[in-house]
């Protein structure tokens, strides 16, 4: 093997483990192998490993080895070569398989130069009257000693900014001796709180909330990233200035990479190479395209593209990331979607909004698939996808489309939550579907409120902004476990039949209570925000529900709650004043359900429904 040919890869080590046999000095006869044993010699090689500067320096080696279980270190042992090559004596070690974990490389003077940890490519067969040669591969976490880390953040801050310090981030100068007050980066400790290893480097325009300087300018990520075997996070963001990523990624073990807000147009050469890339983020920057090349990252489980150019996704790679279960491509070009798109195993809810080029979706899905979801809002979208009514589906979300109708039967007997605000439909949809949960139709020009008889598990029904003129009676009364209706901007609104909801008196109160009255059990919260034409008086019942569990019946008490009603700018709502306590000594009552909480609707939704 020519090893000039190679880059110089990560340089590791290699590891023996068991009894070691050695002959005395004026015995020139090697005692035979014992029955059971082999032979192992441990070889580093430049063109095998990289990133030890001095590989001449590695004179002694104590290796850490797994065998079913049980962890062996075998005792110290001698290398011998040269700045090409470091090879062990034959050690002798009982067969079996085993696992390389870890080495501490010492030089000539029993000074340690290197400790690292072997994270795969690291079995070792052992067999009877045979002779192994282990070569330390690439995949090695090697931890760093403070001059050897140091060294290298300088390298990079001189490649960036020049030998000028003064320009380089503040608390990456030479003076701040202490590692862990370097800020963006990030580092795994030990039960001691010692530094490990150094894990993820951020580099951001700022540092310390923004005040700080940090890499802002930087154009190119300098190659030494790349040859620090320990990182495992890359993080760019907030660089305009930034465009490219080093060509020699492939050589490193990252597995997540994060470039946020910058001008990166296209991946590096040998990127699809990047062995350990678990985790894909380019948002807010220049890609025009995906290469179909990345077919080859098949251990992605998270990809987000949001915020580029990009027109199309390749159909390869729909077919090769069948580990991926989180797929977004919010606010690009894409005009459409190959037909193996659906047939990725993993991906739960894919996540295609706001692409206003995108009109329509394949029609069918793989077999065997999570598919379970749509985000679809500010698309081209003139109808409800046909895949929407496939089984399995339970959200689907088109708002902001320009959707004028919809039918029972384009959606899936299995949704769960169905969001069309802001299309224009010509009227209220009517749907029976017995697991849908939430319906949103904000803003969508509706004159009433929808027939909702045909869904007896809605909780949530949002229809704010459009020109309902009242709630009639029994309009919620089928739902029985209905709990939030958001009403806030109907302009025309005049009135709410407080019969409209479902009550019961079927249910065990506190013995103080008067159970004749019907309350409301599931319902917690109604937005009439910015309703300056209605006229309500809040039902008193809805003040105090000090109810229990009615579905299991076992007396589990939930407490006192009561229905929270925001009602900002409609001067029309009123309440009464509630005390669950007779006033006693002439003080007033305690609680006060009339103030307004002190979030609004949509925070409190945010907090208590998503």
């Amino acid at each position: 093997m020519n090893i000039y040919t190679k880059h110089i890869f990560l340089y590791c080590l290699m590891l023996c483990t068991a009894l070691f046999t050695a002959c005395s000095d004026d015995d020139d006869i090697q005692e035979a192998l014992a029955e059971g044993q082999g032979e192992v010699i441990f070889t580093f090689e430049r063109n095998q490993v990289y990133s030890i500067t001095s590989l001449e320096e590695m004179v002694r080696l104590k290796v850490t080895l797994e065998k079913d279980g049980e962890t062996i270190t075998l005792p110290t042992f001698d290398l011998t070569g040269d700045e090409k090559a470091m090879t062990s004596e034959p050690i002798r070690l009982d067969n079996g398989v085993y696992t390389v974990k870890k080495y501490i490389a010492y030089n000539n003077k029993g000074v340690q130069v290197m400790e690292a940890y072997l994270e795969s490519d690291n079995e070792l067969v052992v067999e009877h009257e045979s002779v192994t040669t282990f070569y330390f591969p690439i995949s090695i976490r090697i931890t760093y000693s403070n001059n050897m880390l140091r060294s290298t953040l300088f390298g990079i801050c001189t490649e960036i900014f020049g030998n000028d310090s003064t320009l380089w981030p503040k608390t990456w100068r030479e003076e701040n001796e202490d590692f862990l007050t370097w800020e963006n980066l990030h580092f795994e400790t030990d039960d001691y709180g010692n530094i490990a290893y150094l894990s993820e480097i951020v580099f951001d325009e700022k540092f310390a909330a923004n005040t700080e300087k940090g890499f802002e300018g930087m154009k190119k990520l300098p190659s030494a990233v790349a040859e620090m075997p320990t990182i495992e996070s890359l993080v760019i963001r907030n660089i305009p200035e930034f465009e490219e990523l080093p060509d020699n990624l492939n050589k490193s073990g990252i597995s997540s990479i994060t470039v946020l807000n910058t001008s990166l147009k296209e991946f590096p050469k040998h990127f699809e190479n990047i062995k350990h890339l678990n985790t894909l983020s380019i948002i807010n920057s220049k890609l025009t395209e995906i290469p179909a090349s990345l077919q080859k990252l098949e251990n992605l489980f998270a990809v987000n593209l949001d915020g580029n150019e990009i027109t199309s996704f390749p159909a390869e790679l729909a077919k090769s990331w069948q580990k991926l279960v989180s797929l977004s491509m919010r606010n690009t070009k894409l005009q459409s979607l190959p037909a193996e798109i659906f047939s990725m195993k993993k991906v739960s809810t894919f996540d295609f909004r706001n692409n206003p080029d995108l009109s329509s979706l394949p029609e069918t899905r793989g077999e065997g698939v999570a598919l379970a979801g749509f985000l679809l809002d500010g698309c081209g979208f003139t109808s409800i996808p046909a895949i929407a009514a496939t089984e399995g589906i339970r959200m689907l979300s088109l708002a902001d489309n320009k959707i004028t109708s919809v039918s029972n039967n384009e959606l899936s007997t299995t949704l769960q939550c169905l969001i069309l605000d802001g299309n224009p439909l010509s009227a209220a949809p009517v749907i029976n579907h017995e697991k849908l949960m939430e319906l949103s139709l904000d803003n969508c020009g509706l004159t009433e409120i929808p027939d909702v008889s045909g869904l007896p598990n809605l909780r949530s029904l949002y229809v704010a902004k459009n020109h309902i003129q009242e709630v009639k009676a029994d309009a919620f009364t089928k739902c029985k476990m209905f709990s939030t209706l958001g009403l806030e901007g109907n302009n025309e609104l005049q009135s709410i039949d407080n019969n409209a909801f479902y009550t019961t008196t079927d249910y065990k109160l506190e013995e103080s209570t008067n159970t004749s009255i019907a309350r409301p059990i599931y319902m917690v919260c109604v937005d009439v925000d910015n309703c300056p034409n209605l006229t309500w008086a809040i039902p008193d019942s809805w003040n105090h529900i000090p109810t229990i569990d009615v579905t299991n019946k076992v007396g589990l008490k939930f407490g006192d709650s009561h229905v929270v009603v925001y009602h900002k700018n409609s001067n029309g709502v009123t309440r009464t004043q509630h005390c669950k306590e007779p006033l006693k000594n002439g003080k007033e009552c305690g609680k006060n359900h009339d103030a307004r909480p002190v979030k609004d609707f949509e925070e409190w939704k945010e907090q208590n429904l998503k």
